[in-house]
């Protein structure tokens, strides 16, 4: 399993490229002050909640294997779900936060405890300013925003496909 620093490498969160105004542009999330922490809601394990779309395998995975059952207890700092965390842009609007990895969307809420957690999102959930600046740099292509661009409601599989490429 690679190392945090070895994912970041491979990881793609997009960057500023165009030279609209500020208050159109995403820009990057400080990851001093905040904390990621994943929700069993959206893994594939069993939950006394309600579940969401459901996170791929390889957002979660650590050297030493991957998520089990307990949030509170997972290395979330050595997870490409962090990488993608750190480096996601926010959305001056909604606040909330955007990153991308083989050609999914992640959206990143805040908790009630002070944590984050995020989840796979359509394209057709992520601001425009953002999806174009990731389009500008190369972050994503339109044929992987095609591909993922929308999803009936109650399909939370649709992300996990990625797990076997």
């Amino acid at each position: 399993m690679a190392t945090a620093s070895a994912i970041a490498d491979k990881t793609q969160t997009g960057g500023r490229t165009s030279q609209a105004s500020d208050q159109q542009m995403p820009r990057q999330a400080s990851s001093a002050t905040t904390l990621y922490r994943g929700s069993s809601k959206h893994k594939n394990r069993p939950a006394n909640e309600q579940k969401g779309t459901l996170c791929p395998e390889w957002t979660h995975q650590t050297a030493a294997g991957g998520f089990a059952t307990e949030p509170y207890a997972h290395d979330w700092k050595a997870t490409r779900a962090a990488v993608l965390f750190a480096g996601a842009e926010v959305d001056k609007a909604s606040g909330r936060r955007y990153a991308t990895a083989e050609g999914i969307a992640f959206e990143a809420k805040p908790t009630a405890d002070g944590t984050w957690h995020g989840f796979p999102v359509p394209w057709e959930s992520v601001p425009v300013a953002i999806k174009n600046s990731w389009l500008d740099s190369g972050a994503v292509n339109r044929r992987q925003i095609k591909k993922y661009l929308r999803f009936d409601k109650n399909d939370i599989h649709w992300a996990m496909e990625t797990d076997n490429q």
